[in-house]
């Protein structure tokens, strides 16, 4: 039986033995083999020191169009999206009722002012006394004023574009009574979005940032309307919308420390819709060279940010890097690559520390 079971224990140290001899010749073998890669010598470019937040576009300027008197609503001239200028008339709301309240105090100031000359003749003759005078005239300001109520209501029927913009979808149909709720009816509503706002909340250190870099240790409002900010929708490539930092706010939110910032961007082709999300882009500094690499080139792990470089010898070797991240898709080397290195930009992912590469194409640094 011990014979037996030290024969066993041999069989299985040999085995062992063999797998261990093997496993580091499978690794070399792995290794001399070349993984066909893509390079690209790095370079320095041009940047700009940037904040980067996270925004919403907001539109210029944005109105309900509100039924203000009551009435059956007789035209809409708009289709739903339409661009509408200033002034357009967009509904018509029945104007019989009003243009006849026209007509009755108009009528009605005819009939005070007859009264009121007369009653000052009188008075010249001593036939009337001071307190008719004043009556009189009383009624004949009170008929003005209905007058000019009686038309404003009717102007209420027309219903106009307050500024040049895009209407919404409507909200009531023709031959539908309206204005007779609290607040009058909303018929659609009406937004300016060339110009355009994206809004974005910016912490404590980039509201310093800004401030130091952009007022040269004064105010920070001075920055308003002199920091370049770019904006990009998601899926945008490039730098963006650019515009100019128009607003930043004077309180701190206690709960997010934050403060709301904003831009504003001419927006000609309406590009920029309300509602989505953003990225805005603040300059905070003059143009300067940096090493600059695409985001998929730069790869990350526990050990954190790192690319493969290309050595003499034909092998690869991981390079720790710190970035930072430029508007778009790219990201600046802060530290780690210096002009010149050969770094991998296809072909990464099969790569190992020390493997043999086979350089078959140029790729793209930026």
């Amino acid at each position: 039986m011990n014979a037996a079971r030290s024969r066993t224990l041999a069989v299985i140290l040999v085995m062992l033995v063999v797998l261990t001899g093997c496993k580091p010749k499978e690794e070399a073998d792995a290794k001399a083999t070349p993984i066909p890669v893509a390079v690209v010598s790095v370079t320095t470019k041009p940047v700009k020191d940037v904040i980067e937040l996270d925004g919403s576009v907001s539109p210029f300027q944005q109105v309900n169009l509100v039924a203000r008197v009551p009435g059956t609503l007789e035209q809409v001239n708009f289709k739903d999206g339409d661009v509408v200028t200033a002034g357009q008339v967009l509904a018509v709301i029945e104007q019989p009722p009003y243009v006849e309240q026209v007509n009755l105090n108009q009528a009605k100031l005819v009939q005070t002012q007859a009264d009121y000359r007369r009653q000052t003749d009188l008075l010249r003759q001593n036939a009337t006394s001071q307190s008719n005078v004043e009556t009189s005239l009383s009624n004949q300001q009170q008929a003005q004023a209905n007058l000019k109520i009686a038309q404003i209501n009717l102007d209420y029927t027309v219903v106009k574009a307050p500024f040049d913009g895009i209407v919404g979808r409507r909200q009531v149909d023709p031959g539908n009574y309206v204005g007779a709720t609290v607040g009058g009816t909303v018929l659609a509503t009406v937004m300016q979005i060339s110009p355009a706002y994206v809004y974005a909340s910016i912490g404590e250190r980039d509201a310093i940032r800004i401030r130091d870099k952009m007022a040269a240790g004064q105010n920070a409002m001075n920055a308003v309307g002199r920091a370049v900010v770019h904006a990009r929708l998601q899926g945008d490539s490039g730098p963006g919308e650019e515009g100019v930092l128009d607003f930043i706010d004077h309180q701190v939110n206690q709960t997010t420390g934050t403060l709301q910032v904003r831009g504003r961007f001419q927006n000609g082709t309406r590009h920029l819709i309300p509602g989505f999300y953003a990225k805005l882009a603040i300059d905070v500094g003059p143009e300067r060279q940096a090493v600059v690499l695409p985001s998929a080139i730069v790869k990350a792990d526990q050990q954190g940010e790192f690319v493969f470089l290309i050595g003499d010898d034909k092998h690869a070797h991981r390079r720790n890097i710190v970035t930072a991240q430029l508007p778009g898709e790219y990201k600046e080397i802060v530290s780690g690559l210096k002009p010149g290195d050969q770094v991998v930009t296809e072909g990464a992912n099969m790569l190992s520390e020390g493997q043999t590469v086979q350089i078959v194409g140029a790729g793209k640094a930026g």
